[in-house]
């Protein structure tokens, strides 16, 4: 049972940090590729939206279980998922877990406000204002490379603490 959420957990990890890598950094440059054009990169984003939420969506519950078993096995909830601090690996756990956290809400403010105004310009396959959409892009931009570098230290703390059971 492990190794097969261990290897959700990966999936689910690859498949999101990818997809939120690539299209942050899509967005980041957007300007400096030839022939990528702004509503090009949001409108696939907006697409694969389900892709990357559903990945979230199994990565975050396997992150979940890893904390629980692995910084607290054998309590019961709901006292497992309370933040220990009282070592360095429970330190690392913990803080990977305000990230995921943070992860989490951010994500949910992306879809709802950021994400939003895009939608509402892109009726029909065309820009009703341009320079209005390149704002609400230049929003989703910044967004996506805050969440990539949530994503990131969250994967780094994980890394840095190994805490899978058996493993």
């Amino acid at each position: 049972m492990i190794a097969v959420l261990h290897a959700l957990n990966v999936v689910a990890g690859t498949i999101h940090g990818g997809a939120l890598l690539v299209f942050a950094l899509l967005l980041a440059f957007r300007s400096k590729i030839p022939h990528v054009r702004t509503e090009d990169v949001v409108r696939v984003y907006r697409a694969f939206g389900g892709g990357i939420g559903l990945s979230l969506g199994v990565f975050i519950p396997t992150e979940l279980y890893r904390h629980i078993v692995g910084l607290n096995p054998g309590v019961a909830l709901p006292n497992a998922l309370a933040l220990r601090w009282d070592t360095t690996n429970h330190s690392f756990l913990s803080a990977k877990m305000l990230i995921l956290f943070v992860l989490w809400v951010s994500y949910v403010h992306l879809e709802i406000w950021t994400l939003e105004p895009t939608r509402g310009l892109d009726k029909n396959g065309s820009i009703a204002d341009v320079a209005a959409y390149e704002a609400a892009a230049g929003r989703v931009s910044r967004q996506l490379s805050f969440n990539a570098v949530l994503f990131a230290s969250a994967l780094v703390l994980g890394a840095l603490t190994q805490n899978w059971p058996g493993a």
